[in-house]
């Protein structure tokens, strides 16, 4: 999808910009090993294990846990991990490597990355079967699956979320709603209080799709592969089962339960708006979490899945994750790079990576609750509902999704038949690709 595309690229440059600085260049080797599992080998660990040194090199765009890769070499002595750093044109540079056959082991790939490479002959490993995969959720092993063969697993995700005005809720007696129900009465006691429920800008209209795509978990649930099936043609945007799509959003814009006169700020201002305390709740993605301390100066802010489930239905929680850990075919070390996989998707190794990057990762347990002040009870929350990851969306798709969201929060969309012709038509220009 090319909006979590961007939006992964802005953050990844914001996470980085300071590596980069210090390298001078698009990508560096990280030096992560220990002094004593480096390249300057201890000749007696090495000699004990049997093993003739290795290196295996791992690509990635974003930090990794230095602390689990030196437990990791401290396991496996005779194994160096060579992290490079790749903080720019990173689906460019693994491109030249593949199509090279350069030198190459462990790599992070993009979702839609995966399908293209998995779509061509000995260039991903098959991790089909290997018993650590049961370590991962369900929706995190079916990214990394393409025509019934995995190549690896996504690791760190961002959770799709409301974050919220704890004080308000308290104020009014609210609690946490768990279904689209529960969350139209709390909207209701706001409003009738004098607040704004919600708060969404239309002016970067990225950040105003979470009401509307987060029903992509739900369409998933019933059919894990139904948007590989919109990109092929096999169903379309106008079929009966997306009629409803767009409702949750028209709802909300139609009960007039955003702040009024918000439409027309930029995400930024929105942020701005709602540490104010002018709206209850704020939907957007827990990359957001560093902007939201639990205590504000004004009140303490929470965070929960958003809930477009209705009535007994589960709440499904929508994540975001793009990083998926594969193989490369003809890596000279096939037997250590699976050793790698399996040792990162330990809940204690998972754990510790949690907590030295600040992030979520997809191993069942092994999210830090110590990661970010508000994780605590977010990770809770997550770990026992159903998860779903967002699937990646046809290139002409978004510039017409988009533009979309803007005039239902304007009022001046159409039918919902009529939305809908509008993201078809937009499909089958990729299909005519």
């Amino acid at each position: 999808m090319k909006t979590w595309g961007n939006l992964k690229f802005l953050l990844v440059i914001l996470l980085v910009a300071m590596v980069v600085s210090a390298c001078g260049g698009n990508n560096s080797k990280d030096s992560t090993e220990s002094p004593s599992s480096s390249s300057n080998e201890n000749p007696s660990q090495t000699a004990a294990s049997g093993k003739k040194p290795v290196t295996l090199k791992l690509s990635t765009w974003n930090p990794v846990s230095k602390q689990v890769i030196k437990k990791f070499q401290e396991k496996y002595p005779y194994i160096t991990i060579e992290h490079d750093y790749i903080a720019d044109q990173y689906r460019e540079i693994i491109r030249t490597r593949i199509v090279s056959k350069a030198d190459m082991d462990i790599v992070w790939m993009f979702p839609n990355q995966l399908r293209e490479y998995a779509s061509q002959k000995n260039v991903l490993m098959d991790m089909t079967g290997q018993p650590w995969l049961k370590n991962y959720l369900d929706s995190a092993v079916q990214l990394g699956t393409v025509d019934g063969k995995t190549y690896g697993a996504s690791y760190n995700y961002y959770a799709v979320v409301f974050f919220y005005n704890k004080d308000v809720f308290k104020k009014l007696n609210l609690t946490v709603p768990k279904n689209w129900e529960e969350l139209m009465s709390v909207s209701e006691k706001i409003k009738a209080s004098g607040m704004a429920p919600f708060i969404t800008g239309g002016k970067d209209a990225w950040a105003t799709q979470f009401l509307s795509s987060s029903n992509y978990g739900y369409y998933q649930r019933k059919e894990p592969q139904i948007f590989d099936k919109l990109a092929s043609g096999e169903k379309k945007w106008t079929d009966p089962e997306f009629a409803n799509f767009f409702d949750p959003l028209i709802e909300l814009v139609n009960k007039g339960y955003f702040l009024e006169n918000s439409v027309g700020l930029g995400n930024d201002q929105v942020v701005q708006v709602f540490k104010e305390g002018k709206a209850a709740m704020y939907p957007m993605g827990t990359w957001s979490l560093d902007q939201f301390p639990e205590d504000f100066k004004n009140f303490q802010v929470g965070a929960f899945p958003i809930p477009l489930n209705k009535g007994s239905d589960p709440l499904i929680v929508n994540l975001v994750s793009d990083n998926i850990f594969t193989g490369i075919s003809w890596s000279k070390h096939p037997e250590e790079v699976k050793l790698f996989m399996e040792f990162v998707s330990d809940p204690t190794n998972a754990k510790l990576w949690s907590e030295e990057t600040k992030s979520a990762v997809t191993v069942k347990g092994g999210t830090s609750t110590n990661y970010h002040p508000i994780s605590g009870e977010l990770t809770q929350t997550i770990d026992s509902n159903l998860t779903s990851i967002f699937p990646s969306l046809t290139p002409s798709v978004e510039p017409t999704y988009f533009p979309i969201l803007q005039k239902i929060l304007l009022k001046s969309n159409g039918s919902p038949a009529a939305l809908m012709t509008e993201m078809q038509q937009a499909q089958e220009k990729d299909l005519k690709k």
